[in-house]
């Protein structure tokens, strides 16, 4: 069975990203999603970006597989964006705002 496990992209160099869940850091590539910015969420596997998923998205993902562990070990959720950041469901480019 394959498994992709939500993050937020707190980084972005080129093609690489560095995407956060719950405080735990990660490299993770983002040539199969090239548009994805910082503050978008993202499904990794592999150490590849493979979908933009938006963070109420992330969340369902994680409380399930939360529950599917159970006491086996914890699922850490991805802590919530820097205040004034936008979600990407609600347009948020990753990029930052331009001076003015």
């Amino acid at each position: 069975m394959c498994l992709a496990v939500p993050a937020r992209i707190i980084e972005k160099r080129a093609d690489l990203a560095t995407v956060e869940i719950g405080g735990i850091t990660r490299q993770a590539s983002l040539v199969l999603l090239p548009g994805a910015g910082i503050g978008d969420y993202v499904l990794i596997h592999a150490g590849f970006a493979i979908s933009l998923i938006d963070r109420h998205e992330a969340r369902e993902t994680l409380e399930m597989l939360r529950s599917l562990l159970g006491d086996r070990g914890e699922v850490p959720m991805p802590s919530e964006p820097a205040a004034g950041r936008e979600d990407p469901a609600e347009g948020n480019t990753g990029e930052e705002p331009a001076p003015g």
